[in-house]
């Protein structure tokens, strides 16, 4: 099933920058590599923010801008000639990222990121191999999902907001963790940010691979689960799963069933908190009024008593 871009976006005022070519393109390859339409309804209004507030006037001339000057340090010889030349200094791309990191300077770091995605997706996907790595940032007051067991907190982490299953998580390999190409394709680098992930969905005895993207969060896991298990020793190479047991083996649903069910328990908590907020709201307005039902016009200097304009 492909997501309809413009579905995805219905009703919201980012959708009219889908009449930009290179956003509808950024939101049909997501739309079918993706399995979630939450993707292009996260990053499309992402890159609206990038534009307002980096004040890019036209989306179009940035990216072939950006392009231009990826062509020409692909095909200009370096000194010697010995192949490409070497950017001495960010490109257009990445001055344009910093500028963005400026404007939301005082941010958490996990808020610059997702926002950071929309544009990075789209410089990617244009064709623009734009650096994917952490903008500055200032760090959280306190880490999320602290756990004495570092494979239950990737677990718990890699499944908010990714839409994985947990049956996709355990199939994941290191070398499934990357950015993207110009088609959407991955390009393994476990270090990437934003971190997509390839992975294959079963359905009705056909697989297909899909991407989806872990939070700034899960990929911390990941880097430090990563790092953990290289001091010890054990393989993390592109074959080493992603969720290993104590001994670098593939880990098994019964090795995570205590990240499964607080996972569970968080999703469980969540909706009755969102099922508590909606009931409140309802019962609020129910005797309030609608909005602006109570709304009474106050005298001032132009007002009469009445709440007229003076003559």
């Amino acid at each position: 099933m492909v997501v309809d871009p413009a579905r995805a976006l219905a009703g919201r005022r980012e959708a009219g920058l889908l009449e930009l070519p290179s956003v509808a393109r950024m939101a049909a390859v997501l739309a079918a590599r993706c399995r979630e339409p939450s993707w292009v309804r996260t990053l499309v209004p992402a890159l609206d923010r990038f534009r307002v507030l980096t004040r890019t006037a036209d989306l179009e001339e940035l990216l072939a801008q950006a392009r231009a000057e990826s062509r020409e340090l692909t095909e200009a010889p370096a000194p010697g000639g010995r192949g490409a030349v070497h950017r001495v200094g960010p490109g257009v791309a990445d001055r344009a990222l910093a500028a963005f990191a400026r404007e939301l300077d005082g941010y958490p770091d996990a808020a610059v990121a997702g926002l950071a995605m929309g544009p990075k997706v789209w410089f990617r996907l244009g064709g623009v191999p734009v650096t994917w790595r952490p903008l500055p940032a200032r760090s959280p007051l306190a880490p999320l999902a602290t756990s004495a067991d570092p494979t239950a907190r990737l677990v718990l982490l890699a499944m908010i907001g990714s839409g994985l299953r947990l049956a996709e998580l355990l199939r994941l390999r290191v070398g499934d963790l990357g950015s993207l190409d110009a088609d959407g394709w991955l390009v393994p680098d476990p270090e990437a940010e934003p971190l997509a992930v390839r992975y294959r969905q079963r359905l009705g005895g056909h697989t297909t691979e899909r991407i989806t993207f872990l939070s700034y969060h899960a990929r911390a896991a990941s880097l430090a689960d990563l790092h953990r298990r290289r001091l010890a020793g054990l393989d993390t190479g592109p074959d080493a799963p992603l969720v290993a047991g104590p001994r670098g083996q593939p880990a098994t649903p019964a090795m995570v069933a205590g990240a499964r069910r607080r996972s569970t328990a968080l999703i469980r908590a969540g909706s009755r908190l969102n099922v508590e907020l909606c009931r409140t709201t309802g019962d609020f307005f129910r005797s309030w009024g609608l909005p602006g039902s109570r709304f009474v016009p106050r005298t001032g200097p132009d007002l009469d008593a009445d709440g007229g304009a003076k003559e």
